[in-house]
């Protein structure tokens, strides 16, 4: 952390968001957190409090960050499709392996 961006504060509204985009896009806490001018480990504890809070409500400060469900609804699909995705890829490449390794004078041709 440089020496201008200690202490600084950040609205709630910043950091939802951040959270929003850590939990929902494909960079990492770093890549992130380098665009939005904070650190990685700030991040971390941001997105730590927002789903604490979003598992208990009743327990979250009033002006405490929250991530919304459907945000985390979002993302499981989002998660969801990209590992249907991989295990065609997956299949399609077993297939293909079995036909390259497969030998021909086993299975009667001449």
């Amino acid at each position: 952390m440089t020496m201008s961006n200690r202490g600084k504060r950040y609205t709630r509204q910043f950091k939802e968001e951040a959270v929003r985009l850590l939990l929902t896009g494909d960079k990492s806490a770093k890549e992130l957190g380098r665009e939005l001018g904070v650190t990685d480990v700030s991040l971390g504890n941001w997105k730590r409090q927002a789903l604490h809070n979003g598992d208990h409500p009743e327990q979250a400060r009033p002006n405490a960050i929250q991530i919304h469900r459907a945000v985390l609804e979002q993302e499981n699909l989002r998660l969801k499709k990209e590992v249907e995705s991989l295990r065609q890829q997956r299949d399609i490449l077993k297939k293909s392996l079995g036909i390259l390794s497969a030998d021909p004078l086993q299975e009667g041709m001449p």
